[in-house]
């Protein structure tokens, strides 16, 4: 091997160490090493890496770089992944059930017709040589084992196609290749449970070093609270395989628009949804609309079941109490199993208040300190008193539309 070529590969593997340190995003790590190894020698004109995800919406991920085009990625939904044409027909699926670790098809010169129906479509655009590797991370990748490593092709233009010292460059950089991309994967996959699990800016927090019990501040915010109607009869009513279902419905009509608006959902207690809109985000306007948004949704989502086809109203579907107030947001729970929440009086009068909703038969109630932001748009239903609440409480309802009728 040409000391260039061993130049090159030394260079190659010190950036994708240092990538790796840096915690590099895998889109960059993949753009500067195509470049790199243009900048050094080796004829690779197109490089894609793909890898399976654990992620409650996407089952694997690719990332697509040309020197023309730069880098494109493109995500897969776990839909997307059963019986799809594409994937079924590759060489990435080919090489994944091999016993071998690679495989590679010659683009030109080939009197055979190719064995796989994307290399007759590289082949027309120019490409001569085709070379796909998977690199396991501890374990042999397999469409059994999701997660366990990344496949990785690289694609020549060059007359000839790639020389047999490109090939044992390639063979080597593979490994480090392999190393930045898992580096990169981890850190991606920490943000994602983080963010799924906590929320938006309770993963931001957790993953910034806030995770000592005890550990929060003190935050204005609007407490959105809402409860399913009558879950404990529908659980026993349907049984719990078609309860579920139902439940994340409502969760989507829910919990959906609170995130869509900017709110932090925090917790789903039983059939409840517990959320937060910062005020100094003019987060009132922001409840607002994510309760508007969430009616709608929930008007859709009792027509669609037919075991509410006998709830007149919304108010016999949910019921949804704002308030504002000043929080603890942090940590509490015990050593070795926190919950990243907000505790304090405001929390609990809420909660006090959505129980009030279902007395008063209306699907929204809020306080005084809620309806005075938007004034056109709340009914005084007069003063109350809330079981723990030391005082009176003055409290309003959402004008709706006819279709969201309270009775």
């Amino acid at each position: 091997m040409a000391q260039a070529l061993i130049r090159t590969i030394e260079r190659l593997e010190e950036f994708l160490a240092l990538s790796a340190l840096g915690s590099l995003p895998l889109g960059l790590t993949i753009e500067g090493f195509g470049q790199r190894c243009r900048e050094g020698g080796l004829s690779v004109d197109r490089l894609l890496i793909g890898w399976r995800l654990l992620n409650p919406l996407y089952s694997s991920h690719t990332i697509l770089w040309t020197p023309e085009e730069g880098i494109a990625s493109e995500l897969f939904r776990h839909s997307e992944a059963v019986n799809n044409p594409n994937y079924e027909s590759s060489p990435i699926k080919a090489v994944l059930l091999s016993s071998e670790m690679s495989i590679r098809r010659r683009l030109s010169g080939a009197n055979a017709p190719f064995d796989f129906p994307m290399l007759e479509d590289l082949a027309e655009q120019g490409f001569t040589d085709y070379y796909i590797v998977k690199v396991g991370f501890g374990a042999e990748i397999s469409e059994e084992i999701p997660g366990t490593g990344v496949i990785i092709s690289f694609v020549s233009k060059q007359d000839g196609g790639f020389t047999d010292d490109e090939i044992s460059a390639l063979d080597r950089l593979k490994h480090m290749l392999g190393i930045a991309a898992r580096v990169a994967m981890e850190v991606e996959m920490r943000e994602t449970l983080a963010r799924t699990y906590l929320g938006r800016s309770a993963a931001e927090k957790v993953l910034g070093g806030q995770i000592l019990r005890g550990e929060g501040e003190a935050i204005e915010a609007v407490i959105w609270y809402c409860d399913l109607r009558g879950s404990s009869t529908l659980c026993e009513t349907m049984g719990v395989d078609a309860y579920l279902p139902l439940l994340n419905d409502f969760f989507s009509a829910t919990a959906g628009p609170v995130s869509a608006a900017g709110g932090d959902v925090l917790d789903f207690i039983g059939d409840a949804v517990l959320a937060i809109f910062p005020t100094g985000s003019n987060g009132i306007a922001h409840a607002l609309a994510a309760t508007r948004e969430a009616l709608s949704h929930l008007e859709t989502f009792r027509t669609a079941h037919s075991v509410l086809a006998d709830r007149k109203g919304l108010a016999d579907v949910v019921g949804i109490a704002m308030d504002t107030g000043t929080v603890n947001y942090g940590n509490i729970g015990i050593p070795e199993r926190l919950s990243f929440s907000v505790i304090g009086p405001t929390v609990n009068k809420v909660a006090r208040l959505e129980r009030l909703a279902k007395a008063l038969h209306v699907p929204v109630l809020a306080t005084a300190s809620v309806a005075a932001a938007a004034p056109g748009e709340w009914i005084d239903r007069g003063v109350h008193r809330l079981d723990g609440v030391a005082h009176e409480v003055d409290v309003f309802t959402l004008q709706t539309n006819p279709a969201f009728a309270d009775a």
